[in-house]
């Protein structure tokens, strides 16, 4: 025996028995700046984690999910780890999930192909991306009955998730359905071919989408909302034509409202800034609120044993810092937290649905503007294959 553990044993030294985690999750790469910002979000979380005996630490473990995801959950699950949390990314997920039966928690990759029947062993923390077209639809027919065809735009690797989503969402509001996918860098003339309508969706990347508002905001829409409409900056060359835009919202990180799990968000933003220097973002925040829903399934089974954990994850029912916290008991899908829709309101982007938390009056019908602060692109002649 070492000399370092007979004085443990003598009572010179504490012993300790760290809860392992590992982080799979990209550190490099095109996806690098959100992976970090993951594994900045769980290392804070890990710092001031209080776990029951005999836990007295967490112990974490990163492992770069670029350039193979399936690879890096390979070696992580190797270690032998307590308990997994998995990438940021859509495609790093869904390789690095395949690679395992443990139970993974999904720390950034919300998207309805988790699905318990395809991914039983994972546990969602946040609402799916492609759900935020139902709080549109749900927001519009509370204040408009008279609302009949929306028309949704798409394109990138989650095309067909969110057409799917969205015309379920839809047709559960008594909505008629029209629905477009074009290849990426194809928004202008996607755009000009996109029928009429009365309520309008897109979600592409933020170059197609301000190509396509440019084109489409001069039509007469009752309601229209983009992907990527919040932020400031993308919209900015709009100018009037985003007034009443709609778009999903983001966390508010100076948010005060009360958890049942966790710090509030500002206390959180204050701790993690002081921490390592910079503001979090909301996916420092996701990956922040996976451990905690990590440290309170550990607490309520009283073992990391995957089944016990996975049992326990899908019992769950809180408030966090970003939220409510509920799993579906069918799917296994988040449909505890709710993505928040914010309108475009006399230059200030506001949350108005759903209700609860709305801070202010959802303004509808939209009104037709034609004073853009830049001129459209011209659409020029090209060919393009719609993707499925």
């Amino acid at each position: 025996m070492g000399r370092l553990s007979r004085e443990r044993l003598r009572g010179f030294l504490p012993m300790t028995t760290p809860l392992t985690v590992a982080l799979v999750t990209p550190l490099t790469g095109p996806d690098a700046a959100q992976g970090l910002a993951g594994l900045r979000g769980v290392t804070l979380w890990a710092r001031d984690e209080r776990l029951p005996a005999p836990w007295d630490e967490v112990s974490l473990t990163a492992y770069d999910a670029y350039p193979d995801p399936a690879a890096a959950m390979r070696a992580a699950v190797a270690a032998r780890p307590d308990a997994l949390l998995g990438p940021y990314g859509h495609r790093a997920a869904l390789a690095a999930c395949a690679a395992t039966d443990r139970v993974v928690f999904n720390t950034g990759a919300p998207s309805t192909r988790f699905v318990r029947q395809a991914f039983p062993n994972i546990v969602n923390i946040a609402a799916a991306t492609s759900t935020w077209p139902r709080g549109v639809l749900a927001a519009v027919r509370a204040a408009d009955r008279r609302a009949r065809k929306v028309v949704l735009l798409a394109s990138g690797d989650t095309a067909v998730e969110i057409t799917s989503v969205a015309r379920a969402a839809a047709i559960s509001q008594a909505f008629e359905v029209a629905s477009h996918v074009f290849a990426p860098g194809k928004a202008t003339l996607a755009a000009t071919r996109l029928p009429p309508g009365d309520v309008l969706i897109v979600h592409a990347s933020p170059d197609d989408e301000l190509a396509a508002a440019n084109i489409l905001l001069r039509r007469p829409w009752r309601a229209a909302a983009f992907s990527t409409a919040v932020s400031a900056q993308a919209t900015a060359s709009l100018g009037d034509l985003r007034e009443q835009l709609l778009a999903p919202g983001s966390w508010m990180p100076e948010s005060t409202q009360p958890t049942a799990t966790g710090p509030t968000a500002r206390e959180f933003t204050a701790d993690y800034t002081a921490l390592h220097g910079v503001a979090p973002t909301e996916t420092a925040a996701w990956a922040y609120v996976t451990g905690l829903i990590l440290g309170r399934a550990i607490r309520f089974c009283g073992g990391v044993q995957d089944a016990s954990v996975l049992a326990a994850a899908r019992g769950i029912d809180t408030t966090t810092l970003l939220g409510r916290f509920r799993l579906d008991e069918a799917t296994g899908l988040q449909v505890g937290h709710q993505i928040p829709i914010v309108q475009w309101q006399d230059g200030a982007s506001r949350t108005v649905w759903p209700r609860e938390a709305a801070r202010a009056t959802f303004a509808h019908p939209r009104r037709i503007t034609s004073r853009p602060a830049s001129a459209p692109p011209t659409a020029r002649p090209t060919s393009t294959t719609p993707s499925t």
